[in-house]
């Protein structure tokens, strides 16, 4: 099925105010080129960090990009262009290969074609120079940015459990070597090469812990492990040269992670008690900037106002936002769907996908 793209007017506005002050600063993920030689993306600088004023983006639905999707999940992108992971089925039956597919949407305008296919259910993605990096049920896999191909086999076959969302792929630098760290969802916080091999867990939990949500932030990754026997939000070396430390055991349910250059943002919880949390990188208490939620996920501020996503089952409220300036109500921005799939800043714009399944998935961007 050929994807039209309906309207497309992707922002690169980059914020030099928005640069973190650690060498390497902090990695939003998502589309982040950062220790794998790409271009310069979205993701490298302004991904989730948010930029100086109190001027929030207009509520309303917003431009569809591409329509018609099967459970599209999550976004990364570089200088050209959009990257989208289309699992299919968030509970696949079938053995590999299986439906999933990655697409690319150019920045400049055209329509969305399939880069590589066969995946079971694609979630977290990254771009590096020459390479695509998408973690599904059958572990890492490392794509060929021109052609498409797949290697053979996974960069590592354990990363494969995920279908509960949180996971995130980020690209590093350790001792001039190019590495993807990895939040599997699971109990394992893991460091590979980009080319594959030299595996080391940097964190492992016990019983039912998933580190879900990860940060890379100068040398050290920051993450959130969710249930278990202690969960919270914890860093580690990059280069893996001590423990795991916890940083703030209070946070015991949480989804997804992003840095500011001033703040930890934090989501954690659902089914009513979910909630948003906002904490000082320089140390001290958490402040609660929304509660009472169904899921929240993928926390970003820009201007000054911190957008995110819960579940919803219908209505224009499953992107929300609240101003982190100034004290009020969390207002909805819209569009309608029931999310919460991914979210990625843009310059002065919101990228987002809305997950639903069949063929009522949408990638969009507010305004």
């Amino acid at each position: 099925m050929r994807l039209a793209l309906l309207s497309v007017l992707l922002l690169g506005v980059a914020c030099s105010s928005d640069k973190p002050s650690e060498p390497g600063g902090p990695d939003a993920g998502v589309g982040a080129d950062a220790g794998t030689g790409g271009d310069a993306g979205p993701g490298d600088d302004d991904a989730g960090t948010g930029d100086a004023g109190c001027e929030p983006l207009a509520p309303g639905p917003g431009t569809v990009l591409l329509s018609g999707l099967n459970t599209p999940r999550r976004l990364a992108a570089d200088a050209t262009d959009l990257y989208i992971s289309e699992s299919h089925s968030l509970n696949p039956q079938q053995p590999q290969p299986g439906p999933g597919r990655l697409l690319r949407l150019p920045r400049g305008g055209g329509e969305a074609v399939p880069v590589a296919t066969g995946f079971r259910a694609p979630d977290a993605i990254a771009v590096g120079a020459e390479s695509l990096y998408v973690l599904d049920l059958d572990g890492l896999w490392r794509v060929d940015k021109a052609t498409g191909v797949k290697d053979e086999r996974p960069l590592d076959a354990t990363l494969n459990n995920v279908t509960i969302g949180g996971t995130e792929v980020l690209p590093a630098s350790v001792g001039g070597r190019d590495v993807l760290v990895i939040a599997t969802a699971h109990r394992r916080l893991v460091r590979v090469d980009a080319g594959g091999g030299n595996r080391r867990e940097l964190f492992s939990g016990t019983g039912d812990a998933q580190v879900r949500g990860a940060r890379v932030v100068g040398q050290d990754v920051w993450f959130l492990v969710a249930a278990g026997e202690s969960p919270g939000l914890y860093s580690v070396p990059l280069d893996g040269s001590a423990p795991a430390t916890l940083r703030d055991g209070s946070i015991t349910a949480g989804t997804s992670l992003e840095v500011t250059p001033t703040h930890f943002l934090v989501t954690e919880g659902g089914g009513g008690n979910g909630r948003v949390l906002r904490l000082p990188r320089e140390g001290g208490e958490a402040e609660v900037v929304a509660s009472g939620l169904q899921g929240p996920a993928f926390p970003v501020e820009l201007k000054g106002t911190l957008y995110f996503k819960d579940v919803s089952t219908g209505g224009t409220d499953f992107l929300r936002r609240v101003s982190t300036c100034t004290a009020g109500a969390v207002e909805p921005v819209g569009p309608e769907g029931v999310g919460p799939g991914g979210l990625l800043v843009d310059g002065d714009t919101l990228l987002y996908t809305s997950q639903e399944s069949g063929t009522g998935g949408v990638v969009g961007r507010v305004p």
